[in-house]
């Protein structure tokens, strides 16, 4: 049986037109059709299989030559194991054997890395590896307390991070990223795939239950602060599991409690605004908080 591009389950059934720009072929049209061939979509199915495999959540189990598997950047991205793949991959993907038809398609293993790499950080591949929809997003702004709904989804939210593969992937990338523009593009666009989908949630949460964001800070900002609080969280859980960032309940994470903290400060009851921004709310505070013996002139500097 014969499969074509569009037999293949998402994201590899999607027109990878300016995604994958590196593939062989003299004319135009060649390279164009080659593009969105089910070969080149099976060639990006067996790289990602790799990534998986070799970046996925490890189970301690030890390789095959009794040691542990500590993986070091890209090195499982070889050409053979590449090949070896393409083995065994599953119908409607097309199995090839050799590495002719591999050089036929890409000219150097760079340009296939880096098409592959285009493609993994497209936001298109991001929610088929988050999967975490039904304990994080679905239901958020139906929880009756919005503080067991910030602790539920924050516990949640860190878990599926630390099992994705593309997380993974892009703690290596980010080390390496200076010596290749390329993949801050690929990046960035793979956090527009994550943060458009929590943006939209944080705008109808928000508004359900009665707030507002503080002048003086954006949708966009609050998202990008919840991002990195998130991740740098993930990022100390995966280096030191033992750190206590995730405790046995629920509602004893140290992710919530730091959004818990954020959203503390930039949300205000849409009822009872005070149309300061944090930065003239807390300086109120800080001033009314400051023991009598010291003070502050008008230019705001210590005597």
């Amino acid at each position: 049986m014969t499969f074509g591009k569009k037999d293949l389950p998402f994201p590899y059934n999607q027109d990878f037109s300016g995604i994958v720009t590196r593939v062989k072929g003299v004319r135009e049209a060649t390279r164009a059709a080659l593009v969105n061939s089910p070969k080149v979509a099976s060639y990006l199915k067996a790289g990602a299989n790799l990534v998986e495999q070799n970046l996925g959540v490890c189970d301690g189990t030890p390789a095959g030559d009794g040691r542990k598997q500590y993986w070091s950047g890209l090195r499982f991205l070889t050409e053979r194991a590449l090949s070896r793949e393409m083995e065994n991959l599953e119908p409607p993907f097309l199995r090839q054997k050799g590495d002719g038809p591999y050089r036929a398609t890409w000219a150097t293993h760079d340009d296939y890395l880096n098409d592959l790499l285009t493609f993994l950080f497209h936001a298109m591949n991001y929610d088929p590896q988050y999967d975490a929809e039904d304990e994080t997003r679905d239901w958020l702004d139906d929880e009756e307390s919005f503080v067991d709904a910030i602790d539920r989804a924050t516990f949640h939210e860190l878990q599926a991070i630390c099992r994705m593969p593309l997380f993974r992937l892009q703690l290596i990338m980010v080390a390496t990223a200076d010596r290749n523009d390329g993949i801050h593009d690929a990046i960035a666009n793979q956090y527009a795939g994550a943060l458009e989908p929590w943006k939209k949630i944080y705008e109808s949460t928000f508004a359900s239950r009665g707030f507002q964001l503080r002048p003086g800070v954006t949708l966009d900002q609050l998202a990008n602060m919840l991002a990195a609080v998130t991740e740098g969280f993930a990022l100390h859980h995966l280096g030191d599991p033992a750190a206590g960032i995730v405790g046995e309940e629920i509602a004893d994470n140290l992710v919530g409690m730091a959004v818990l903290g954020i959203l503390n400060s930039y949300l205000e009851p849409v009822a009872e605004p005070t149309g300061l921004t944090l930065r003239e709310h807390f300086r109120g505070v800080s001033n009314r908080a400051r023991p009598a013996d010291r003070t502050i002139d008008d230019s705001g500097d210590m005597p």
